[in-house]
């Protein structure tokens, strides 16, 4: 918590603080090492200075004087389908005593031989000796087989990625995913964005021309190499005039969400859409033609196109009562939650891994995006029926039960937090209005 608070107060320079604090000591300590005066001079004689080629070559002296460690031979290996420690030591011409050396020394917790597949395995050599045996999982951990004389040991070496934080303010034109976009926000940020809002926004019916969102989010790097994307932090959605507050929190049972500014979770019961989309082709309606027979006949539901083979979310927690053909619905999977709600997904492709009676969390996937049954094109077409009635999905939401709160307990530490995130909010959309305002002031 502190770590952040610290971060908060460096948003946007360029490096951390502990970076700038070494360059501004490497830069006095050069310049007092070129300043000083010669053996036997007093310090008033501050013309004579060390010349640069001279201190060059003093700093070069040093550095070969100094001890060097021989620096590792290492060859890598990408794990491929069907490979094996054994198969990677046959590849590295490898003794297989050595090998077994290695599996005697794992233990249930540090198994140097448990691979998957595209990872990175580095056999570590100095000179023709294997030393060291490196299980990369990412840039940031690893599993080190170190072998010496008294035989292998097994260890997990974990860096900490250096954290910028970074903010990012934009207007919608057209919709979600080209304003991030064009704020220089990439997929997965824009879409842990939409997931966050999954609960309260329908990105395709309730967005608007006009509507705003300001992102705080992290950005890792290692040795000042750019690594990845971070956790969104703080974000505020301005939909129709009213806005949506998110600020991530993590409680004292270690449990993260993202809750507003009173620390009402935005996660809900259930999703406003079972599918990460991009349109929807048909709206809620009462009536309509059949896209297929062409005869007038209720359409209960909303249709989300998406190519074939698109992931379909349970909306909310339940258990699968129905998983086959149902007539023009093709393959089609129903599920109910709890005793007043029932929810159906019709036109898939293909059955996710979950069977009838089986009990499903809300985001996993029950099936896959499809064109079975009485369909034009692939579509998921999705049913909420609320006692036995069907009800528009993306309005009878609003009607059911709220999230949960934070207990008073954390209430106190929440608020010290989100009172930061937001105040650094308001002051990224407060400059980017007053930016705007001044490029459209006429003179």
């Amino acid at each position: 918590m502190r770590n952040l608070i610290n971060r908060l107060d460096a948003i946007r320079h360029p490096f951390p603080g502990i970076q700038v604090l070494g360059l501004i000591s490497s830069a006095l300590f050069i310049t007092s090492l070129i300043l000083w005066p010669a053996v036997g001079e007093t310090g008033d004689q501050s013309d004579q200075t060390m010349p640069i080629p001279a201190l060059a070559k003093t700093l070069e002296t040093n550095q070969k004087l100094a001890p060097q460690a021989e620096p590792f031979v290492i060859r890598a290996e990408r794990v491929q389908a069907g490979d094996s420690l054994s198969r990677l030591f046959i590849r590295q011409h490898l003794k297989p005593q050595l090998l077994h050396a290695l599996t005697q020394a794992e233990q249930s917790n540090r198994r140097i031989s448990r691979l998957n597949v595209g990872q990175t395995i580095e056999f570590r050599y100095s000179g023709e000796t294997l030393v060291e045996l490196a299980v990369i999982q990412s840039p940031f951990q690893q599993t080190v087989a170190t072998h010496a004389e008294g035989g292998w040991s097994i260890e997990q070496r974990q860096r900490d990625p250096e954290i910028y934080i970074e903010h990012a303010h934009t207007t919608i034109d057209s919709s979600l995913f080209i304003a991030g976009a064009r704020a220089g926000l990439p997929d997965k940020v824009i879409m842990e964005l939409a997931d966050i809002y999954g609960h309260v926004i329908d990105f395709v019916h309730e967005i608007r021309k006009g509507d705003q969102f300001t992102v705080i989010f992290e950005k890792h790097y290692l040795d000042g190499e750019f690594i990845e994307y971070g956790n969104i932090l703080a974000t505020e959605f301005v939909n129709s005039g009213e806005s949506f507050l998110a600020v991530r929190y993590t409680d004292g049972q270690g449990d993260t969400g993202y809750y507003d500014e009173k620390g009402v979770s935005l996660r809900k019961a259930f999703l406003r859409a079972p599918l990460n989309f991009r349109r929807i082709s048909s709206n809620f309606s009462h009536s309509r033609k059949h896209p297929v027979t062409g005869v007038p006949r209720p359409h209960r539901g909303t249709d989300y196109a998406a190519p074939t083979g698109t992931p379909v979310y349970a909306s909310g927690d339940g258990k699968i009562v129905h998983r086959g053909a149902k007539g023009g619905y093709g393959k089609t999977v129903v599920m109910k939650h709890g005793t007043t709600v029932t929810t159906l997904y019709a036109h898939l492709s293909r059955y996710g891994k979950f069977r009838i009676g089986q009990q499903v969390k809300q985001g996993e996937t029950i099936g896959y995006v499809g064109s079975t049954g009485l369909s034009t094109g692939p579509h998921l077409h999705y049913e909420f029926i609320f006692n036995g009635v069907h009800r528009n999905p993306r309005t009878i939401l609003d009607k059911l039960p709220k999230a949960k709160t934070l207990p008073q307990t954390e209430i106190k530490r929440f608020e010290h937090l989100a009172e930061l995130l937001i105040a650094s909010l308001n002051a990224q959309r407060n400059n980017a209005e007053l930016a705007f305002q001044t490029i459209n002031t006429p003179e």
